[in-house]
């Protein structure tokens, strides 16, 4: 099963179709809007519910494909990969492959998700049980000849299963695996580190070293990238580039600078979620 192909560039684009308070999605609209700024991607975001059925995204992603946009999808948040009750991992499993199922008619690469919690496990143990869910993710997918990217992200608080090595391990044991690196999260998770080129270079570095290099991640990259608001416990909630501390130009020109290609999604606040994502294009094209 032939997985979705490389990228020659990166892509920018928003976490879900960029609409007024209290408006539904218009799907039509919002990738025109997107295209018109510029902007060549953007990731559907399924997280409290997949909203749309086979039929329907299919058509969406005809609209995306007219309109050059790159599709991405993030699953529902209700997501327990580690839970001690089978159930809770089962419908877990079941509502990553229904967004990704989804996905996949629509033409899409990736789909993105939180795994699980730690809830005061060690971390071995948990991982152990991550694994065997997702051992199941990938051979529910198989059966269904679902060839899209399984993306656990690397997540914004220490107690939730996701940092940069757990993440690396799972894309060495799974074909379909590749991480989604979230850089604002990383920022969280750690209290306000790796905001500097060097943290950033040793970042890609790891990654570059640890993901299977038939997988050709720094082609495939798939990136979270926002200003945050965090605390000793991690991530509070995504802020505008304009209130936060994140140095996101530095990060851009390094990205630039590496020849990384994919596609960076900006997760910004609804209200700014269009201006910011148009920003960090603006500021990689000119690095």
């Amino acid at each position: 099963m032939a997985l979705p192909q490389e990228f020659d560039r990166l892509h920018f684009g928003t976490a879900g179709v960029p609409h007024a308070e209290n408006e539904g999605v218009d799907y039509p609209a919002g990738l025109a809007q997107l295209a018109d700024a510029g902007l060549s991607a953007l990731e559907l975001e399924f997280v409290r519910q997949v909203h749309l059925d086979l039929e329907d995204a299919a058509e969406v992603g005809k609209l995306a494909a007219r309109n050059g946009i790159h599709l991405s999808a993030h699953a529902p948040y209700y997501v327990n990969m580690a839970s001690l009750d089978r159930p809770k991992v089962h419908a877990s499993i079941s509502r990553i492959a229904k967004a990704a199922k989804v996905l996949h008619a629509a033409g899409g690469h990736s789909v993105v998700f939180h795994a699980a919690f730690y809830q005061g496990r060690p971390a071995d143990e948990v991982y152990t049980l991550v694994a065997r869910a997702f051992e199941e993710l990938e051979g529910t997918l198989a059966k269904a000849e679902v060839a899209v990217w399984i993306r656990p992200e690397l997540t914004g608080k220490p107690t939730q299963f996701g940092d940069i090595n757990e993440l690396i391990r799972l894309s060495q044991e799974f074909e379909t695996v590749l991480p989604c690196i979230d850089f604002s999260h990383l920022h969280a998770r750690t209290n306000g580190a790796y905001n500097s080129v060097e943290e950033w270079k040793e970042l890609l570095d790891l990654i570059e070293s640890g993901v299977p290099k038939e997988k050709r991640v720094m082609r495939r990259m798939h990136m979270h990238l926002s200003g945050i608001e965090y605390g000793p416990k991690g991530e509070l909630r995504h802020l505008p580039f304009a209130e936060s501390d994140i140095y996101y130009a530095e990060l851009l020109h390094l990205l630039k600078k590496r020849g990384v290609c994919g596609t960076l999604i900006c997760e910004s606040p609804q209200d700014v979620l269009a201006s910011d994502a148009r920003l960090l294009k603006k500021t990689y094209d000119s690095a």
